[in-house]
């Protein structure tokens, strides 16, 4: 009797440290959780005119939209100009159907009055809380054969003038630059329907010694 006492006990003790261990595995599951997703890359991006990092990460994920008057043009450079390596240049462009002489978008005169005063202080980082974007914004996307986002600037203007720092990083690569353009239009940092992104065609030029 005895015997059979024990191997009783044995047996309610190993049922006991089994339940435990399901309970506890169990538990460890529930506290992990589903992984959070994680949004576009936004690091590094130069910020200009009134962009903000939540339209941009909105135009990153929207999927591109295939429509050749929408596509952008760039006007400077010229595809395979040589620039000079010791002045930052002034990267100049306008959507293939609209004028070349520059479309203003809502709001852009202010901008444009403000430069001079946020050209003193140089790049920015994203205004995140600011006025949301409406009308159009465009991606510069500067890449070289080893480095495809060397340099990345979202802006709301027509134009973007290189900072000494950003163009030294281009020409220390001493290969080609290619530009890419894309653009999108915004209402309140989102992307309108049938708003884009609209890829415009690449365009690739020399840095010069």
């Amino acid at each position: 009797m005895k015997k059979i006492g024990r191997i009783a006990g044995i047996l309610m003790l190993a049922g006991v440290v089994f339940v435990g261990t399901s309970v506890g595995a169990c538990g460890g599951g529930e506290a992990e959780g589903p992984t959070e997703p994680t949004g576009p890359d936004l690091s590094g991006v130069i910020y200009a005119g009134a962009a903000t990092d939540e339209a941009l990460a909105a135009m990153l994920l929207a999927a591109s939209k295939t429509d050749a008057a929408q596509g952008v043009v760039v006007d400077t450079p010229a595809a395979g100009a040589t620039l000079p390596k010791d002045v930052p240049p002034t990267i100049e462009w306008h959507v293939k159907g609209s004028s070349a002489s520059r479309e203003v978008s809502p709001g852009e005169r202010f901008v444009r009055a403000a430069k001079v005063v946020s050209s003193f202080w140089g790049p920015r980082e994203a205004w995140a809380h600011g006025a949301p974007v409406n009308g159009r914004a465009y991606l510069l996307s500067f890449s070289t054969p080893k480095s495809p986002e060397l340099v990345r600037v979202f802006t709301t203007e027509l134009s973007y003038t290189f900072d000494a720092a950003s163009w030294t990083k281009l020409a220390l690569t001493g290969e080609p630059v290619t530009l890419v353009v894309t653009n999108a239009i915004f209402e309140d940092n989102r992307v309108a329907q049938d708003g884009g992104p609209f890829a415009g065609e690449a365009v690739t030029f020399l840095i010069g010694p």
